[in-house]
């Protein structure tokens, strides 16, 4: 499912030239800096470990050694028509200290391995109306019923449905049954153009220029900019610093306000591998399946996936790790689409190798070609300015293992990013 990814993210890594030839390394926490304690009481106060933040833990923002968090939580917020309930908010972290090359001359960065952990909270719309106004803007006001009940918002100002809108005439809905026959509730709201106010699924569905369909829903908590505070989750409430610019309904996010815990489903393995140059990942097709860009074994009758200790096509098959032998890992079963069914055919009862839906980013299986085009920072000198450049990535996204999430998310298959950045020598 394409997601906005959020701006104004901070990742710190060290770059060193020795000659032309560059290194990049991850940062400590104590070298990165910028480390707050997330809830508890010290929170939103400096900390270098946990012991730093009783009933909290210390937020490792900038650094990317292994350990460290990677942007603010990203939401993914399911759009699709009565499907809020699978909306998810990710939390990604580095798993392993961050290594690359490059060239100083030419201000390249080639393949800086960066893999990351995504731990998933399957969460739905966590605030279905918010304050508006009053000195505590932004913040649940949703009553004990769900949507249609609301609470006083603390200090004033107005409760107001924070759900969804009629496609017709824009008016507050939490179901179908809000509007007319032949109108829909939509958790979107069109900005703009001719259907300004009206409800949406898509940037589509509000024609006229400039025009977006702006989300109502929240997966991950906001930090509201404008009193700092944090709207939903288990800091709501309390001091937050907004991260991300308020690009949309689901935004801005920021660590000082996580998702509930109790709402984690797993965590999936993103191989980031960042370069300043034009990278491409072209499908091919395998005897079950035309355009696969990502190979995991599965059963192509009912496009299950296979889930085994230590991602072994012979392995046990299991659920979790508990289920398997200690020191191993449940896994998911990689393959090599190039190689056609081969690599599967051990695998009993998941003998295809394949990925959920055929192609990338589209509801058709037409793309064959994924291309991320990034920017050198150019020639790099000790005590110059900071230089801009882009770092892209193109990765494949593992099965959750949840039907909902996979259905939601489309997983496994592709995934792509591009992230800008500035390199300086010092």
């Amino acid at each position: 499912m394409p997601t906005t990814v959020p701006d104004n993210g901070l990742s710190i890594s060290n770059v060193s030239c020795a000659g032309t030839a560059l290194t990049l390394t991850g940062t400590t926490p104590a070298e990165a800096g910028g480390n707050t304690c997330s809830g508890g009481s010290n929170h939103h106060n400096s900390c270098t470990t946990n012991a730093d933040c009783p009933g909290g833990t210390c937020s490792f923002l900038h650094c990317t050694n292994a350990g460290c968090l990677f942007g603010p939580p990203l939401p993914v917020p399911n759009g699709s028509h009565a499907s809020a309930a699978t909306s998810t908010c990710v939390i990604n972290s580095v798993t392993a200290n961050g290594s690359g090359t490059g060239d100083c001359a030419a201000g390249t960065t080639t393949a800086y391995n960066l893999p990351l952990n995504a731990a998933i909270f399957l969460v739905g719309d966590l605030m279905e109306a918010r304050c508006s106004g009053g000195t505590t803007p932004g913040a649940n006001c949703t009553g004990g019923g769900g949507c249609g009940t609301t609470v006083a918002c603390a200090g004033g100002g107005t409760c107001v449905n924070d759900t969804g809108r009629c496609t017709d005439n824009g008016a507050a809905c939490c179901s179908d049954a809000d509007c007319s026959l032949t109108a829909s509730c939509e958790t979107g709201a069109c900005v703009g153009g001719t259907n300004d106010g009206k409800g949406c699924i898509i940037d589509a569905d509000c024609p006229g220029t400039g025009a977006m369909c702006r989300t109502f829903i929240q997966p991950c908590p906001i930090c509201d900019p404008t009193g700092n505070k944090c709207n939903g989750g288990p800091n709501d409430g309390l001091t937050c610093t907004p991260v991300s610019s308020p690009v949309d309904g689901d935004f801005p996010t920021s660590h000082d306000c996580p998702p509930p815990t109790a709402l984690g489903i797993g965590s999936l393995a993103i191989g980031f591998v960042l370069d300043t140059g034009t990278i491409t990942s072209t499908a091919v097709d395998t005897p079950d399946q035309v355009n696969v860009f990502c190979g995991f074994c599965k059963n192509k009758a009912v496009n299950a996936f296979a889930r085994k200790c230590d991602g072994s096509p012979t392995g046990a098959n299991c659920t979790g790790n508990g289920n398997c032998t200690a020191g191993q890992s449940c896994l998911p079963v990689l393959c090599n689409p190039a190689n056609g069914n081969n690599d599967c055919a051990t695998a009993t009862g998941f003998t295809s190798c394949g990925q959920r839906t055929s192609g990338a980013f589209t509801s058709t299986a037409v793309a064959r070609t994924i291309v991320e085009t990034g920017s050198p920072a150019g020639p790099l000198t000790t005590g110059g300015p900071p230089t801009p450049q882009t770092l892209v990535s193109i990765f494949c996204v593992p099965p959750t293992f949840s039907t909902i999430v996979d259905s939601a998310a489309d997983l496994p298959g592709p995934g792509a990013v591009a992230l800008e950045g500035t390199t300086q020598l010092q």
